[in-house]
């Protein structure tokens, strides 16, 4: 018989990918004169869609070094962070994301399963609040 915790743990896994598969609908944030930030993200996503994680995230760590104001370098980049298993690499740039896009209901439902697994309840309580509020169904 297979566990409620073994089925969740694999439902978790596979949320990053999901979410990032759900933004890859967006073209992104122009930014930059010479366009090489898009072009970092455009890379960083077909890296990331092939499973080169590690390429990914140097494509998204010059992005969010040519624009520090597109939160979907951060975003992406803190996806590419969990898909590694580097929840506490990537609390910071979720953050940073709500920080920048207050209304991005996707960092705040992963930045909420990130604290109510570090056990920070009241956080993670306010994130999952907020997300209910916007009127997205969590089924």
């Amino acid at each position: 018989m297979v566990s409620i915790d073994h089925v969740t743990h694999k439902i978790l896994t596979y949320i990053p990918y999901v979410l990032v598969l759900i933004d890859m609908r967006y073209e992104g944030v122009k930014c930059g004169k010479d366009g090489s930030v898009d072009n970092h993200m455009e890379m960083g996503k077909k890296l990331l869609a092939a499973g080169q994680l590690a390429d990914a995230l140097s494509h998204f760590h010059a992005a969010v070094d040519g624009d520090p104001k597109n939160y979907l370098a951060y975003y992406r980049r803190a996806t590419v962070f969990l898909a590694m298993g580097k929840s506490k690499s990537a609390l910071p740039d979720l953050s940073r994301v709500i920080e920048l896009k207050p209304d991005f209901t996707s960092a705040r439902l992963q930045r909420g399963n990130l604290l109510l697994k570090q056990g920070k309840l009241d956080e993670a309580e306010s994130d999952f609040k907020k997300v209910v509020g916007t009127g997205i169904h969590l089924v």
